[in-house]
């Protein structure tokens, strides 16, 4: 699916410019989840729970985590540990705790890495 953001912007010299932004969104990127209606569960591996389980009393109810780039850099200790489940991580943000801390890149990737943990990686790049 093709957007257009169109913008008319004065110049300095009075002129108007238009500056037309194409973005190129896709529909065929697979979620990761049971759940999902949407999604075409036949040619990809199911990663995320469709009823996903809490270990957690402050929040029993089934739920998915998201990550956001400081909660991965400032508490990587936190998902290392076994108790957090059916988490997705964006690739933008997983791409930027790249550049920004390899040795946290790497903890990461080892968590995201054990299958008994369902962690997806969403491409949200074009989506």
């Amino acid at each position: 699916m093709l957007t257009n953001k169109i913008f008319l912007r004065k110049t300095k010299r009075g002129n108007i410019l238009k500056i037309v932004r194409e973005h190129y969104l896709r529909d065929d990127i697979y979620c990761g989840s049971e759940f999902c209606n949407d999604c075409d569960h036949e040619s990809h591996d199911k990663v995320l729970s469709e009823q996903p389980t809490s270990k957690s009393r402050l929040y029993p109810f089934p739920h998915y985590l998201v990550l956001d780039t400081n909660a991965v850099l400032d508490h990587i200790d936190v998902f290392e540990e076994d108790v957090l489940t059916d988490i997705v991580v964006l690739y933008t943000v997983l791409d930027e705790v790249k550049h920004k801390s390899s040795s946290v890149y790497k903890k990461f990737r080892e968590v995201i890495a054990d299958k008994s943990r369902n962690i997806y990686i969403f491409v949200n790049e074009h989506h």
